[in-house]
């Protein structure tokens, strides 16, 4: 009987957040991670993962005043601050919601696979994924979190 060595089979998934997704987005197309970053709100139509809870609140910021009423070139203007302050899309399904639901407005970590074609998501429909997850849990001081305050 032949044995053949087991080197890498069981690799551990890398942790990596946001920012470092973002910076070396063609290293992860295609292969799973453990992604780090604050959880805005996840349900139905939205779920986005972003670098930090203040990232969070100013794409939140940006996106809603696209819905203002304003010039086309205010417009646009708005549209372009929303795009470079774009969070990473999150898939999944109910039942990923509700594991979510408990997790958001603070860091987490999902694990899961980054999408081929895209790492945040951006360009495609609602809830167009840059991960697809499989699972959620807290982020953990002790692998580098920030304070999880609300």
């Amino acid at each position: 009987m032949l044995a053949l060595p087991a080197v890498g089979c069981s690799a551990a998934v890398p942790l990596v957040t946001v920012d470092t997704l973002l910076a070396q987005c063609d290293a992860f197309k295609g292969k799973p991670v453990q992604l780090a970053g604050y959880l805005g709100e996840c349900a139905g139509y939205e779920c986005h993962l972003a670098v930090d809870k203040a990232h969070w609140a100013a794409f939140v910021s940006a996106f809603n005043s696209t819905h203002a009423h304003q010039s086309p070139a205010k417009q646009a203007e708005a549209w372009s601050r929303t795009t470079a302050l774009w969070p990473i899309g999150v898939g999944g399904n109910q039942a990923f919601d509700r594991k979510a639901a408990p997790f958001q407005q603070s860091y987490v970590v999902i694990t899961g696979t980054i999408a081929k074609d895209s790492c945040d998501g951006q360009g495609g429909t609602d809830r167009s994924y840059g991960i697809n997850p499989t699972d959620i849990r807290a982020w953990q001081k002790s692998e580098g979190a920030p304070a999880n305050s609300k």
